[in-house]
């Protein structure tokens, strides 16, 4: 269900049902915050949520729900999206590692680093998120959602392509390193900008944090083209990622919850 027609929907049936928003909150322990935001159209809460507010105030939820807030979605999928939320994770705390390494090979091409160690690291950022971006080509998919699913194909195009430049700098050839990491930064930073503008279309559904989530992630594109703002780049792409996270969760929760 669509805000603000949801906000309207609840804010009718309390007034009809003569209760004060402290009292809809006695009865389905939802704190008062929660429901003005909610009345006023500010967020679209979890399935639960509803359900909870729905069942405080008699209403059949049956009869107000709409295909396009929560697409119905299998067990399978629900499963997938949260193996992608987990892997989503892993490459985030990963590509931690991967930075340090990479500015260590950046101010000194001779820095004492590990071959499998860097190996495994670039390997295990490839695996990781390409998981999390299937996540949300899963999520473009049954959320209907034509910016989401190709962003997250060159996603995964996109860090193929840059790890397997990186690893052939580490071990055949690094006198066009500079060069290298401009490229990969200019291709990433237009995808990010695709992405992001993916997950501002998901504000109806997610709420204000897939909005803040896209365009945080618009501005770290922007700063990665750039190239000479790419550091910037990175600590708006590393806010972006944990929104976009919390997006994927909830993603996860509303088809979890229809087959629960």
């Amino acid at each position: 269900m669509e805000q603000p027609k949801l906000g309207k929907i609840i804010l009718e049936q309390r007034k009809a049902s003569g209760l004060t928003q402290e009292e809809l909150v006695a009865r389905c322990n939802i704190n008062v915050r929660t429901i003005q935001r909610i009345e006023a159209g500010e967020v679209t809460p979890r399935g639960h949520t509803i359900r909870s507010i729905f069942a405080a105030l008699d209403i059949d939820i049956a009869q107000w729900q709409t295909k396009a807030t929560v697409p119905k979605g299998t067990k399978k999928e629900a499963k997938w999206i949260i193996l992608a939320f987990f892997s989503g994770w892993l490459y985030f705390l990963l590509a931690f590692w991967e930075g340090f390494m990479d500015y260590q090979l950046t101010i000194s091409l001779d820095a004492a680093i590990s071959p499998w160690k860097y190996t495994l690291v670039k390997l295990g950022i490839l695996m990781f998120y390409s998981c999390y971006m299937l996540g949300f080509y899963q999520v473009g998919r049954l959320w209907e959602n034509n910016w989401i699913k190709p962003a997250a194909l060159l996603g995964i195009a996109g860090i193929v392509i840059c790890i397997s430049a990186d690893l052939y700098l580490f071990y055949l050839d690094d006198s066009n390193a500079m060069a290298v990491m401009a490229g990969e930064s200019i291709v990433f930073g237009s995808i990010y900008i695709v992405f992001g503008y993916g997950l501002v279309k998901y504000q109806k559904e997610f709420g204000n944090m897939a909005l803040a989530a896209g365009i945080v992630a618009i501005l770290s594109g922007l700063a990665f083209i750039s190239v000479v703002f790419a550091l910037i780049g990175l600590v708006l792409l590393a806010v972006s990622e944990v929104l976009a996270l919390v997006v994927l969760y909830r993603a996860y929760d509303e088809i979890h919850n229809q087959n629960s």
